[in-house]
Parts: structure tokens; sequence; C-alpha cells
């Protein structure tokens, strides 16, 4: 079976912000104020937002105008609901804001997310005909150290995760299938998509196209 393994930050509650929060590219402390930490997640994705590098999938075309998603980890219990795209380019307040929410909640570490997974998922919440609906993250970005101490823990968890380069998201959606989130997943044709039916979630990632545990044994 496929495994996730590679080769070689609108509504964030400021009681569970107020602490410090290490920025993995620079492993640097940020103080206790929630605008500081807000500065933080802004100069993660200055380029990406600024420089326009990554395209929108062709299946967000028929979406039109801003791009919206309602996301709440799961962990924390923070969510964001806002507009992350508009008019051609990523929102860098929107993208600072979601790069927080989906820190490693267990080493408090922020990691600029690949906005591509972004639209991603508001191409999977258009074909599901579910804008608006909020999708709970399970998990998110992962410090090496907390990758590899969950590795050691479980065989479901590549030790080289792209969970690591945050390019991956476990999700679910309530009251939703798994089964259906999947296949609209795998009908994207992007990135790698795994089906873990008793943990309940679904993975998906911005790597190669790929696919696992269709058959529910994940």
């Amino acid at each position: 079976m496929a495994s996730e393994t590679v080769a070689p930050l609108s509504s964030l509650p400021c009681s569970s912000l107020d602490k410090p929060v290490k920025v993995s590219a620079a492993a640097e402390t940020v103080d206790h104020s929630r605008r500081r930490l807000l500065g933080v997640g802004l100069g993660l994705v200055a380029a990406t937002a600024a420089g326009g590098l990554l395209k929108p999938a062709e299946a967000l075309a028929a979406i039109g105008g801003p791009r919206k998603l309602s996301l709440k980890n799961m962990n924390t219990g923070e969510s964001f609901t806002s507009v992350y795209w508009r008019d051609g380019r990523y929102v860098p307040d929107a993208l600072q804001k979601l790069n927080i929410l989906l820190r490693d909640h267990r080493a408090n570490e922020v990691h600029r997310i690949d906005p591509q997974l972004f639209d991603l998922l508001a191409a999977i919440s258009h074909k599901m005909d579910i804008a608006g609906t909020q999708i709970q993250i399970v998990s998110a970005y992962r410090a090496p150290r907390t990758n590899a101490q969950r590795a050691s823990e479980s065989r479901g968890v590549a030790r080289n995760s792209y969970h690591i380069q945050g390019m991956a998201l476990d999700i679910r959606l309530p009251g939703r299938d798994l089964r259906g989130i999947y296949n609209t997943a795998v009908a994207m044709g992007e990135g790698g998509v795994g089906f873990y039916r008793r943990s309940g979630f679904v993975h998906v990632d911005t790597g190669p196209v790929r696919t696992w545990g269709a058959k529910g044994r994940a």
C-alpha cells in the first residue's frame, strides 16, 4: 500500500495564543502578545502572497470571486472563517492566521503551510457542494520531533511525512461520509490522498499524486 512518505492563521481565541510560539524556520521564540504572534505568521507568508508564486488549481475556476474557508483545529478548539484568496492573490493576513491555526500544538511551533492545500480544500468543498461548512482539522504541521514520536507509536505515521513540511492535512467533515471525502479528493487529481477509516479522517497533501487506504485497511 502507498504511503505519504517523501523521498529526499477568522477566529483565533486570544487566550489560546497567549503563550510563546516557536517558528520552525528561524527557531526563535515569540513573545506573549497576539500582535507579535500574528507578525511572525506574516513573515512566513510574505513571499507567497507578494510573489503570487502559486497558481490556483483548475478545479477552482468554477468558484469565481474570492475563496473562503472555514476550518477548526480539533486539537486546540481554535477556528478560522474568512476569505484567504481574492483578486488573483492570497490574502497575507489570512495566511498568517492559518499558519498559526495549523501549528504543531504539541511543540507550539509555527511553520509555513503550503497555500495549495487551502486551494485543495476549497475545491473539495465546492465539488461536494458544502461551501461554508466547517472542515475539521485532525492533524496539520508537525515538528520533526513530534512526527518522530508519533511514528514510533504508530505504523500509520510516516517518518518522513509531508506534515513536517507543512504540505499535509488530515481532515474530516461532520455529517459527511469519509469515503465521499476521499473519492472527491482523489477526483481532484492533485497530491496524495489517504483513507483512514479507523482513525476517522482523510489525509490530503500537495506531494506527488498517489492514493492509499482505499479498502479501509488504514
